[in-house]
Formats: structure tokens, sequence, C-alpha cells
């Protein structure tokens, strides 16, 4: 750290030098070590702080745009270019039910976890025309206790980019169930099975390298490393909430309609950034 941020003033220290140092320690492998010297750099700052030296903590600002210490469980591509080489590789797919695809797609605009894409239905999503397109997942489809599932109030609402709209449409339109946006290709009764998608990026050859639930990560790492270069602490708390991190004791009200204007900001540049010269939905249609 020192040979970066050394020679400057602590009050004068901004999150992308921190992030620059530590991405020298993660470049050689050392994952674990990365997130102990961001914490000891913290603990500087922290003291600095309660001693009038300085006014923020810049390493704790980029903390969730780390990469994580333990990969093994649900591997995820943290690079831009990488997640991008991700989705197109699980769309070049031949012989794919396309609704297995649009799922993908879905799931990688949204970050919402797998198995709410699943069985996501018709009637959760509103104002697809409108200015103010959102998704309404019911609280028992949610990552919540056995209590929180029944009350209505935990519902989850996500708003939703321009292309998330256009995967939508294109599932309502191919679907012909009246209700599951995505039927099983066996019967329209019953949703995609709940290990469809693992299977399918396993076949796209992404075994060990990113799985479904990894683009909870890669949307996480790349938004919080955008957040830190840019000096936006305040999105670090709003890329949580996407992503349904609720603190405990945080009232309902709060998971249902905080901060939604940034949110939707946010979820319209990742978007952007994500489907760079992507085809439209449509192509993944059977024609």
């Amino acid at each position: 750290m020192f040979p970066i941020i050394g020679a400057t003033p602590i009050d004068s220290i901004k999150p992308p030098q921190i992030l620059e140092a530590i991405r020298q320690i993660e470049a050689r492998g050392a994952k674990e070590m990365a997130h102990r010297v961001r914490t000891h750099t913290s603990d500087v700052f922290v003291w600095a702080i309660a001693s009038g030296i300085c006014q923020q903590d810049p390493a704790a600002i980029i903390r969730k745009a780390l990469k994580p210490t333990d990969p093994k469980l649900r591997p995820a591509c943290t690079k831009l270019k990488d997640a991008r080489k991700v989705l197109t590789s699980t769309e070049a797919l031949n012989d794919i039910w396309w609704a297995t695809r649009l799922a993908s797609r879905l799931l990688a605009l949204t970050a919402a976890r797998p198995g709410v894409i699943r069985v996501a239905e018709r009637a959760e999503f509103e104002d697809l025309d409108g200015k103010q397109p959102i998704w309404r997942i019911p609280a028992g489809k949610m990552k919540l206790t056995r209590e929180r599932k029944r009350d209505a109030a935990f519902e989850f609402v996500m708003p939703l980019s321009r292309q998330s709209v256009e995967t939508v449409k294109a599932a309502m339109e191919a679907s012909p169930s009246p209700q599951w946006l995505f039927p099983g290709i066996g019967s329209w009764r019953k949703a995609i099975s709940d290990s469809t998608l693992s299977k399918h990026y396993r076949d796209a050859g992404l075994a060990g390298r990113h799985v479904p639930h990894g683009w909870r990560s890669s949307f996480s790492t790349i938004m919080n490393e955008r957040a830190a270069l840019e000096d936006r602490e305040r999105d670090r708390a709003i890329i949580d909430l996407m992503l349904a991190h609720v603190p405990e004791g945080v009232e309902a009200a709060y998971n249902r309609a905080a901060y939604m204007p940034r949110r939707r900001e946010l979820a319209q540049v990742w978007a952007d950034l994500l489907m760079e010269g992507m085809p439209p939905p449509e192509t993944l249609l059977p024609r």
C-alpha cells in the first residue's frame, strides 16, 4: 500500500487509489490477503476520522468491489468483458429451449436469484409500456424468514431496465402459459425446472467459471467497483438493496420503495454495460 498512497496526505486519499493498490495484491492471486489489507487500511482511516485528521474511509467504500475470497461454491466472472462472454456463450448453444435462453438473459440483467427467475409470473410485471416498469416479486418467493414470507409487506419491487422489459415482453409473446413467463419444455402448466439453468451453464462450458447464481456477484462486484472509481459511496447501499439485501430491523417499506429513482438508473447502467453489442431478445426465440 505504502508505495502507492504513502506520500499522499491521508485526507486526500480517494477510493480509486486504495482500489488500485488492492488490485495489485489480487493480481498475485492473494485474495485473502487483499481483503485483510483492505480491513487493516480501513482501521487506519477509522482512527484518523476519530482523531479529526480526515473525514471519510475510502477503504470501506471499495469493500464490495474486491474479488470474493471463496468462489468455489458459486464461481462468477467479475470482469465486465468476461461477463459479456458468459452471456454470449449461454445464448450461442444450439437446440436450447427458448425459455431457457430468455430466463438466462433476464437473470443476467436483473441479478435476481435463479429460483425467483424460474417461477416468474406474467402478473408480477407492471407498467411495461410506461415510464416506470417494475417486477413486483411476492414475499413468498423471496429469501426471507418464514414469518416474513407470509407478510405481503415484504414483497420486493424491482425497477426494470429497457433491456429487461424487452426480454420480458419477448417471453410473454412466446409463452403459451397464462401464468408462467418461462414454461417447461414438457408442459406449459409448469415452470422450467430448478436444474434447467445450471445444466444450461454447464453445457455452455462454464463449469467452475460461472454459475447462474454468479450473476449476483458479477453485478455486485462490477457496479461496486464503478461506485468506488466514481466516488459514489451512497451507491454501495443501493446496490445491496437492489440485490434484496435488507439489513435487520429495516422496515418493509424501505425494501419496497427506497431509492427507487437511483435503483432504476443503476439498473439501466448495468444493462447498457452488459448488453453492448448483444442481439435483441427476439433473436433468441424459435424461427
